[in-house]
């Protein structure tokens, strides 16, 4: 197996990108990752594009192959990741296997999503669709109401306030405050969390991302590429997958994300680290809750402590374990199969001292999660800094 890194990034800012089309966010992403590496089209002998959301919301299929046309790359593999929330990290996890195992030398991983177009009703569904219909929409119940009842076990099981839960939120935005790519590039109080409408009781506006758009893409050789190219780069010290029932009613505990602690513990043996040794997060925290519950899952703390974590100030940049260290999915933004390649970018600047404002001190080793439908599917990638 090769060593595998990330040698150049390129990235939009996360917001409503009214005047640009999915492919246009395309482009400008995938084009800065080249153009940074000092690399053409021509140079690649793979694609993988991520997204949630296309087939329903743009009508849009088959896209790696309509994306590689306009990109010039005609006659070269591509390949579509379609799993919700996960596709980003997935498509990352494919890159890096294919460059593991010498089957492709230079690959271009772009996640790409386009939200912020179409009418809150049709995201909820497209949101929705990543569940099985059986169970699920034809149910009549929603996304939310779902996540609500994860948030009301929670608070019941460890006695805990939803103000405790809510400060995720303000830790985030605190953190976007100063990233020039996120979506709410601005402080929220707690008090102002706690006064948003409420979505689904108990979960509040301000507890979960927005519809938005944006593209980020990262170029993923083997570490002899990169010196050649010359460029700082970044080690994939681990890449896991792990899955989970998608019917939160056939699992044996409504807070166990058994998939998410097998990734994770799968990830760390990969990578020959513990916990502690990690320098930053970065989680899928669609819901304030569920970022809480990655926390205690990753093995940051011990079940019914990530209140507590979030409380003692330990996540935030100046914190023994950063999280979130550029807003989140909260306050970044989450255009959602890209999010896995985001998470990979902002792992990217953590590591090479390019943070600015949001460097972690002495960043070595982060972790990176995102997944689908309430971690049915999970992926954990392990960056670190290399030489």
């Amino acid at each position: 197996m090769r060593e595998v890194v990330i040698a150049s990034i390129g990235y939009t800012r996360v917001s409503e990108h009214w005047e640009k089309s999915l492919k246009g966010l395309f482009m400008e992403a995938s084009l800065k990752a080249l153009e940074n590496a000092g690399l053409n089209v021509k140079s690649l002998d793979g694609l993988y594009v991520a997204n949630a959301f296309a087939g329903y919301l743009q009508r849009q299929t088959n896209l790696a192959n309509i994306m590689a046309e306009s990109l010039g790359f005609f006659d070269g593999f591509a390949i579509s990741i379609d799993s919700g929330g996960a596709s980003g990290g997935i498509a990352i996890h494919e890159a890096y296997n294919d460059v593991a195992r010498g089957i492709r030398d230079i690959v271009l991983v772009c996640g790409v999503e386009k939200m912020s177009e179409a009418s809150p009703q049709d995201v909820l569904l497209a949101q929705m669709s990543v569940g099985d219909q059986e169970h699920f929409r034809f149910s009549g119940i929603t996304i939310h109401s779902l996540a609500a009842l994860i948030y009301k076990t929670y608070m019941k099981r460890f006695n805990v306030k939803q103000e405790d839960i809510a400060l995720m939120s303000v830790i985030s935005h605190e953190h976007a405050s100063t990233c020039s790519h996120a979506q709410f590039p601005f402080k929220v109080s707690l008090e102002a969390v706690m006064k948003a409408p409420i979505v689904s009781d108990p979960i509040r506006a301000l507890e979960i991302p927005a519809p938005c758009d944006g593209a980020a893409a990262v170029i993923v050789c083997s570490h002899e590429k990169a010196k050649e190219i010359g460029l700082p780069h970044i080690k994939i010290a681990a890449s896991r997958i792990a899955r989970d029932s998608f019917n939160l009613n056939e699992r044996s505990d409504l807070l166990a994300m058994e998939a998410l602690v097998r990734a994770s513990r799968l990830a760390y043996e990969d990578a020959r680290i513990k916990p502690s040794d990690l320098s930053f997060v970065e989680l899928y925290d669609d819901y304030t809750v569920m970022g809480v519950l990655a926390l205690e899952k990753l093995g940051l703390c011990e079940p019914g402590e990530g209140v507590k974590l979030l409380k003692s100030g330990e996540v935030s940049l100046k914190g023994a374990m950063p999280v979130n260290t550029f807003g989140g999915l909260k306050a970044r933004g989450a255009p959602v199969g890209a999010v896995g390649v985001y998470q990979a970018v902002e792992a990217y600047l953590q590591l090479v001292d390019s943070a600015g404002a949001n460097q972690v001190k002495n960043a070595r080793v982060g972790a990176t999660y995102c997944g689908c439908c309430f971690n049915s599917i999970v992926v954990v990638n392990i960056f670190e800094r290399c030489c």
